[in-house]
């Protein structure tokens, strides 16, 4: 989820830090502050805060790390400013602070935020060479700077005691918590052995800094500084947000030229081969003030006709921008409120590929576009708080794309909102619908448009009239192609596991469905070990059918109509891979 191919961990170790500053920004009249400094040195007075942390992975038999093994140690330094820092009770298990460092999975954002989901810290995890993370946050509530961090390990017994995934920065137990250092020296030893110069001064300087020891490779400040101007172009823009990233600073007065340097470390191409047309596109999007009123329920077709849309058209096909405010209403717990978001279309130059990016409260959902974007660039915009705040229990864990998984339509009809996935799709079609809005409608070609191209026959020639007779004998009609089978079952992803069920529109039962469950690997068979899941550590719902449990593959026999099977209880930071066969009893055959 947060290390794939078309996402790797650099892009999206980007895109939690950023978020969480921006989630966190203290003083909206000011910009957020993110800091990003890569260092190198000899351990040195660095060892004492790592080598407990080096200990248990080497019990739990993780690879070393081979700078360590040679004395030296490189590291990145997170610290934003103008924040709240990392606040909640330092008693309570389920506050926000140990929420951040133990609770994987729960988080007590309240759906207005960009996040929400309680599991992108992993990334910062993922970033490590060593999965480790050391923190130091000074909190604009109390006042307080509290240190903790985590290290990714295996649930083990060592020295009489029972270590869990997770080791942490902390001086005692404590009840279901643990007790952090709370001596100044240990601190501000920590601030001072990994540069961590913004938290030395005033006490106004209240945020988080985070520690990444031992980097990936891929992780540069060029690939940092794409990353932030790729997804989060609008908050840099429009000022909400400054980056800097060792002595470089990445703000609305030197997006264009810091962009243009790293265009090579741009993920996308179309933004890489022309980066200033894309951050021309935001800038135009974010004034639109044409308004274009619309009913999320009829949609954009309905305007079709219409003399506003014709006069957009004509003035897209002349090459102009067209920048616009979509205003629509959202129905939540009876009350109907009025949201809006901008758009900014313009033809796509020749010999470029089309710009299509969907943007909510600054930051990029890069999944949200056309899967036919043709010929024109488009942005969308959403800084409606009303409207972000929906969109955001939309989002996956990942808030790359909006989806209406069983997760997703629970939590919106939890938070009152009515017909949410039909405004939801309403929203995801908008990159295909706007596009086919303001392209003309296409008209019938003069039947000699290809004169030129083709040698057609001549109707009067003698040889065409000898075979007149055969000529009037109409062909016979094409074959026509089988009807496309249907599935009998159909499968949705849950949050800790899956659901197989039959599909309605199946009509010749009994089946036999076969399931075989492992956690992904990279591979197209992953392995599976008990160690893995066991059936008494999971909770199936069997309906209609004739299920049986062997290791790892489930059975069921006999499926009917009503047929249902719903397994869950999987581990929720590691990818289920599923594989299933459908299969008719001999005699059915």
């Amino acid at each position: 989820m947060f290390d794939r191919a078309d996402y790797p961990y650099t892009e999206t170790f980007v895109r939690e830090a950023i978020q969480n500053t921006l989630d966190a920004r203290l003083d909206a009249g000011r910009p957020a502050i993110i800091r990003f400094g890569f260092h190198q040195a000899a351990l040195s007075s660095r060892r004492a805060f790592l080598e407990g942390a080096v200990k248990f992975r080497e019990i739990a038999d993780f690879p070393p790390v081979e700078d360590w093994q040679n004395g030296q140690i490189n590291w990145v330094t997170i610290e934003d400013f103008n924040t709240r820092g990392l606040d909640g009770s330092l008693d309570d298990r389920l506050g926000n602070f140990w929420n951040y460092w133990l609770n994987f999975g729960v988080s007590n954002k309240d759906g207005a935020k960009r996040g929400g989901r309680g599991i992108g810290r992993v990334t910062f995890l993922i970033a490590s060479r060593m999965q480790t993370v050391l923190a130091l946050t000074r909190r604009v509530d109390d006042g307080v700077t509290a240190a903790c961090g985590m290290t990714l390990l295996r649930t083990m017994r060592t020295e009489g005691v029972v270590r869990t995934t997770h080791a942490y920065l902390a001086d005692n137990e404590k009840d279901d918590v643990f007790g952090l250092h709370v001596a100044g020296d240990f601190n501000n030893g920590l601030a001072a052995a990994f540069s961590l110069n913004g938290y030395n001064s005033a006490p106004t300087n209240s945020g988080l800094a985070l520690i990444i020891p031992y980097p990936h490779a891929d992780l540069t400040p060029e690939g940092i500084l794409a990353s932030a101007v790729e997804h989060f172009a609008p908050a840099i823009l429009n000022g909400s947000l400054v980056v800097q990233v060792d002595d470089v600073t990445l703000d609305k007065g030197s997006i264009e030229e810091v962009g243009v340097s790293v265009a090579e470390k741009f993920h996308t191409r179309s933004i890489r081969d022309d980066v200033r047309r894309y951050l021309d596109l935001i800038a135009i999007g974010m004034s639109a003030t044409s308004e274009l009123k619309v009913d999320s329920k009829s949609g954009l077709a309905a305007l079709r006709d219409t003399d506003q849309i014709k006069a957009m058209q004509e003035a897209c096909a002349a090459g102009k921008k067209i920048a616009l405010k979509l205003s629509f209403s959202l129905k939540k717990n009876d009350v109907t409120l009025p949201v809006s978001l901008r758009a900014v279309l313009a033809k796509t130059p020749d010999d470029q590929l089309p710009i299509d990016r969907f943007f909510r409260e600054g930051m990029s959902l890069p999944e949200v576009k056309s899967s036919m974007p043709g010929e024109l660039d488009l942005v969308l915009l959403v800084d409606d708080e009303n409207l972000a705040t929906f969109l955001n229990l939309c989002e996956g864990k990942a808030h790359l794309d909006l989806l209406e998984s069983k997760e997703v339509r629970a939590k919106l009809e939890k938070n009152g909102y009515h017909l949410p996935i039909l405004l939801k799709r309403f929203i995801k079609g908008l990159p295909t619908e706007l596009r086919a809005l303001l392209t003309p409608d296409i008209t019938q070609p003069e039947i000699d448009v290809f004169d030129a191209f083709f040698a057609l026959p001549d109707d009067s020639s003698e040889k065409k009239k000898s075979k007149g007779a055969k000529a009037d004998v109409s062909p016979a009609p094409p074959v026509p192609p089988p009807l496309p089978k249907i599935s009998p079952i159909v499968m949705e992803t849950l949050p800790d596991g899956f659901r197989v069920a039959a599909n309605p529109s199946y009509g010749d039962w009994p089946v036999n469905v076969s399931v075989t469950m492992a956690y992904a690997d990279g591979t197209r068979k992953p392995a599976w070990s008990i160690y893995d899941f066991a059936l008494e550590n999971l909770s199936p719902q069997i309906a209609d059918c004739d299920a049986n449990f062997s290791n790892n593959k489930l059975t069921a026999r006999n499926c009917g109509p009503a047929f249902a099977v719903e397994v869950t209880g999987f581990d929720v930071l590691r990818e289920l891979d599923t594989h299933i066969k459908v299969w008719k009893n001999a005699q059915n055959d």
